[in-house]
């Protein structure tokens, strides 16, 4: 599934309920006219007790002033994380209550607003809000910034290269070093930059993820690095990035073979003495922060090829971890898969289905190409289509066009292209290059010699 950003002025479905909570009602009956304006389905509160009284899992964005009687905008925000994780939220904050409102971003919410606001700008804020919320909850794995524990199921680790894996961050974790973590996708690249960042003194501080394949183009510097007051159409205050909010803590910079080629000079001047400028502003911020990235991509093929600048890749590959593949540790498939299953077992309120000697033995012989986020996908497949009470071989459905098992490898299908018109043939070569490069549209249109505006306007033209 390819999942695209939404643009500012785009709404990212009628379908999405809007909570807007706030003492004063002016405000209140502005933020729901200007969102009902744009196509939101508004349930508003006066007060944050009330607002936590009307949270449901139906919310896909909440939105919190930052001083309500009863229950606190920080209050509310807390009853959200704890009872609905994935759901987006925004605080408002009035000129005085900036360093709340940044408190706030460090505890979950994604974005703040300050007082007077700008309907455009707050539109968009919803948008995006509304995009990451929908992304969460599609895959609970990806977030833009997290701070829990990492599942316990990708951490198994009997097998030899998992073994030597864990002996490697063990004896990173105490340093201070840039990471970079290298992998396939699916592998738990993520997993093992939370877990360096919680075993390591950082840990009560937080942790940032900038994923660079998910963010528009546009807007990658200036959620890095944040901007000022007026720097470009729509900032009407200024914003810390996200640098700056993991202070003391670590940046994760998850995907960084996907960082724009014209911003990574930015990114090696902070990594040079971890100061920065706000976009817009001439001022000077110095910042404390951990450095973790990460890559399923070949950046010194990168580099050899000019889509990837040598000297940024020399400052990130300081110490390199190698994830490996679920190819790759066989003996431990066997227990993740049971953890796996626990974890869904757990979700659904039952208890955890076991596998059978047949479907345990296909598991353990299947090139597992997605790694365990396949892995996952073919056990919720298996464990909410079982008629009995354990998986049995005949209950597995592997992924379309992955043939492969460990002692097989994968080979793609080649498309039949005759008797088909050339805009039918165009998007299937669209479609097979995006999954081809992982959904990564900026890697799919190198790949297809075009633009990146280009596969955006070939997409849409053509649905995908």
């Amino acid at each position: 599934m390819v999942n695209n950003s939404p643009r500012s002025h785009e709404i990212v479905s009628s379908k999405h309920q809007i909570l807007v909570a706030d003492d004063d009602p002016v405000t209140l009956r502005m933020l729901s006219h200007y969102l009902k304006a744009a196509g939101f389905e508004v349930v508003s509160a006066k007060n944050g007790r009330e607002a936590t009284q009307l949270m449901s899992a139906e919310i896909s964005v909440a939105i919190f002033d930052l001083e309500m009687p009863y229950k606190s905008g920080l209050d509310c925000l807390q009853f959200v994380k704890e009872h609905y994780h994935d759901t987006g939220v925004l605080v408002v904050s009035g000129k005085g209550e900036i360093a709340d409102a940044v408190n706030a971003m460090k505890l979950g919410a994604l974005e703040y607003i300050t007082k007077p606001f700008d309907r455009d700008e707050l539109v968009a804020r919803v948008n995006h809000a509304c995009w990451s919320t929908q992304l969460a909850r599609d895959n609970r794995g990806l977030r833009e910034a997290v701070a829990v524990p990492a599942p316990s199921s990708e951490i198994v680790a009997h097998a030899e290269s998992s073994q030597q894996l864990m002996h490697q961050v063990s004896r990173v974790v105490p340093l201070d070093t840039t990471v970079l973590i290298t992998g396939e996708s699916g592998t738990g690249k993520t997993t093992v930059a939370r877990m360096i960042h919680q075993s390591g003194p950082r840990a009560s501080s937080p942790f940032i993820t900038v994923n660079c394949a998910s963010l528009p183009r546009e807007l990658v510097e200036a959620e890095l690095f944040g901007h000022a007051k007026g720097a470009f159409t729509g900032a009407t205050n200024d914003r810390p990035g996200r640098v700056e909010i993991a202070d003391n803590g670590t940046l994760f910079l998850d995907e960084i073979g996907d960082l724009p080629l014209e911003l990574q000079p930015k990114l090696l001047t902070f990594l040079q003495d971890r100061t920065f400028q706000r976009i817009g502003s001439n001022k000077v911020y110095s910042v404390d922060v951990r450095l973790i990235a990460a890559t399923h991509q070949d950046l010194a093929a990168m580099c050899q090829a000019k889509r990837f600048r040598e000297d940024l890749y020399f400052r990130l590959n300081v110490i390199s971890l190698r994830v490996p593949s679920l190819r790759e540790r066989g003996d431990d498939i066997a227990d993740l898969t049971r953890h796996i299953l626990a974890r869904i077992g757990q979700r659904r309120g039952q208890s955890a289905l076991p596998c059978d000697k047949e479907a345990m033995a296909a598991l353990q012989n299947f090139h597992w190409r997605g790694n365990i986020r396949e892995l996952e996908n073919v056990l919720e497949r298996a464990s909410a289509f079982c008629e009995g009470d354990t998986i049995k071989r005949e209950d597995l459905t592997f992924d379309e066009g992955v043939t492969g098992t460990s002692e097989t490898p994968f080979a793609p299908t080649a498309p039949v292209f005759a008797g088909k018109t050339l805009a039918e043939v165009e998007k299937l070569a669209i479609i097979d290059t995006l999954q081809a490069a992982g959904g990564n549209k900026a890697e799919a249109a190198r790949r297809l010699g075009i633009s990146e505006k280009g596969i955006y306007n070939k997409m849409k033209r053509h649905e995908i």
